[in-house]
């Protein structure tokens, strides 16, 4: 009887163990902080082979549904369209924040002109401009842009492209 209680009480704290074990691993391992959500996309999945690290989605700005690539964590944020001539089939790109931020950007390593809109959490616009680029450059040596004000969001597109108006769901 003692044999089985001892056994019992081992198995628990092997549980308890393993349970605090899991819980550690998946704070040690998930950056907190780092991730941003896109509650108003329409659709959501993978994007296509020539953009496989990052998802896409369907939002819309001023009225016109677009599909674009989803910069949603850090290490995606920073890459971005760095060395892409052409994002077709996509309109752009959303990079998303975890919170409100003055994060700067810059055009390093990046051949083809984008304007950038910057927007609020509820969708509102509130910054824009037009980025030159900086195809031979590192983000040390080439020029930062940066929102007037606090943002979430922010929307590349090719230069010329870009349209006024909310960010939101499509329709």
């Amino acid at each position: 009887m003692r044999n089985n209680r001892r056994v019992a009480a081992a198995c628990a704290v092997a549980v308890a163990a393993l349970a605090g074990m899991a819980v550690f691993a998946a704070k040690a391992f998930s950056r907190p902080g780092t991730t941003g959500q896109l509650p108003f996309a329409t659709t959501q999945a993978v994007a296509d082979a020539r953009f496989a690290q990052f998802r896409e989605a369907r939002v819309a700005v001023g009225g016109r549904c677009l599909r674009v690539l989803v910069a949603a964590t850090e290490a995606l944020r920073e890459e971005g369209l760095r060395e892409v001539r052409d994002p077709a089939p996509y309109d752009g790109m959303i990079f998303v924040f975890p919170r409100d931020t003055r994060t700067e950007f810059t055009m390093a390593q990046t051949p083809t002109p984008l304007d950038i809109t910057w927007y609020a959490a509820d969708g509102s616009p509130v910054d824009g401009t037009r980025m030159t680029p900086c195809p031979n450059g590192t983000d040390a040596t080439c020029p930062v842009y940066e929102s007037k004000r606090r943002y979430r969001y922010a929307l590349e597109r090719t230069a010329g492209s870009a349209s006024p108006g909310a960010l939101g769901a499509c329709a």
